[in-house]
């Protein structure tokens, strides 16, 4: 729990630095004579918003998300808690006037998930209790069905919808709920993932790109394991892309 706690106060804090460091480009005081500042001001005023976002149609990139509140209230999955690290690549497939769709694949090198388990022991005396705790696996995965279309295209500000597959390998199986009662109550180690979601995309100089988004996410075996539990999160994250 403190790992999510932290992570969310992570993303928080890199929204802040990237704006703080906007804020502080933007403000610096102008060395030129008070004759070429007035052109100079005209010049970057009629030109900043189309170059203050990426050109390029092809990007590379990072973000970090953590699940934030979730879908479920009961059941196996409530209370899970979810982080990911990824590394993305994107190519504008079409394009239009005010219209950017993109082909997304993500390379997903660290995913941590965190969920509750209820199981049951038999105790000493013939009756049996249920035992609550909380497990932490590790896992990596790829996400290459994405995309992604940009809405104002050419503009600073721009919001976006966008959907992904792909699959997830954890170092365990997931879940595990095995007792002597219940041998088989586990899950599997290959799970597959789906998502949906949108943010904003805020163009910044030298073809570079601040994300900012949420997306629903789902994590489930497909009934490849004894039992399939979804596991669903709702994510915010924020990450850099850079255009080349």
């Amino acid at each position: 729990m403190t790992y999510f706690f932290s992570s969310r106060s992570a993303v928080l804090w890199l929204i802040i630095l990237v704006f703080s460091l906007n804020s502080s480009q933007a403000q610096k005081p102008s060395t030129k004579t008070d004759n070429s500042k007035g052109k100079s001001q005209n010049q970057s005023s009629s030109s900043g918003e189309q170059t203050e976002y990426s050109t390029s149609r092809n990007e590379i990139g990072f973000n970090v998300g953590v699940s934030t509140f979730h879908k479920d209230l009961r059941g196996p999955s409530a209370g899970g808690n979810f982080g990911t690290l990824s590394f993305r690549y994107s190519h504008v497939a079409l394009e239009s006037r005010s219209l950017k769709l993109r082909y997304v694949a993500d390379l997903i090198p660290v995913a941590i998930l965190n969920y509750p388990r209820n199981r049951e022991f038999q105790t000493s005396g013939g009756t049996t209790q249920i035992v609550r705790d909380r497990k932490t696996v590790y896992g990596y995965g790829i996400a290459p069905g994405g995309l992604q279309l940009n809405f104002r295209r050419g503009k600073k500000y721009q919001p976006f919808a966008a959907g992904n597959i792909g699959i997830m390998y954890f170092t365990q199986v997931v879940p595990d709920l095995r007792t002597p009662l219940n041998p088989r109550a586990t899950g599997a180690k290959l799970n597959f993932t789906a998502e949906m979601g949108g943010g904003l995309e805020i163009g910044l100089k030298n073809n570079r790109n601040l994300i900012i988004g949420y997306k629903y996410h789902h994590l489930s075996n497909l009934y490849t394991g004894n039992m399939n539990v979804g596991f669903n999160s709702n994510m915010v994250y924020t990450g850099m892309n850079f255009g080349f």
